[in-house]
């Protein structure tokens, strides 16, 4: 799994079949514009989603590392910024997700520690 700096939304479903409804609708031509996907993406969070970013619309920030669902993290980490994946399987329940933003990392050097692009040295 590659290590990445990745901002995430996702929708938490009851059902795999209802996550692939969802998807497939996602997945339609009039949503290939990036900017009309994240909002209907977001529309359908906040709908249907059982986790409690929905009044977010699904939007779970930039993933910590060792999540409470590593399925979806593994996935995440996988998956190019603007596609929608899934159904991924956690013990939460079937997610729907879409990587909405990256941040480069780079090494400082003195110890190995990769930080967001545009963090140095005092700016922490």
């Amino acid at each position: 799994m590659s290590v990445r700096s990745i901002k995430v939304s996702h929708i938490v479903l009851s059902t795999e079949e209802l996550a692939k409804v969802l998807l497939d609708h996602l997945n339609e031509d009039e949503y290939k514009d990036r900017e009309m996907l994240f909002k209907m993406f977001a529309k359908l969070a906040k709908k249907y989603s059982a986790c409690g970013t929905r009044n977010k619309g699904g939007d779970l920030g930039f993933l910590e590392h060792n999540t409470s669902a590593p399925e979806l993290e593994k996935a995440a980490m996988d998956a190019p910024v603007g596609e929608v994946r899934g159904p991924i399987k956690s013990k939460f329940g079937y997610h729907i997700f879409v990587v909405t933003e990256e941040e480069e990392l780079r090494d400082l050097g003195m110890d190995g520690t990769s930080l967001p692009h545009g963090a140095g040295p005092g700016t922490l």
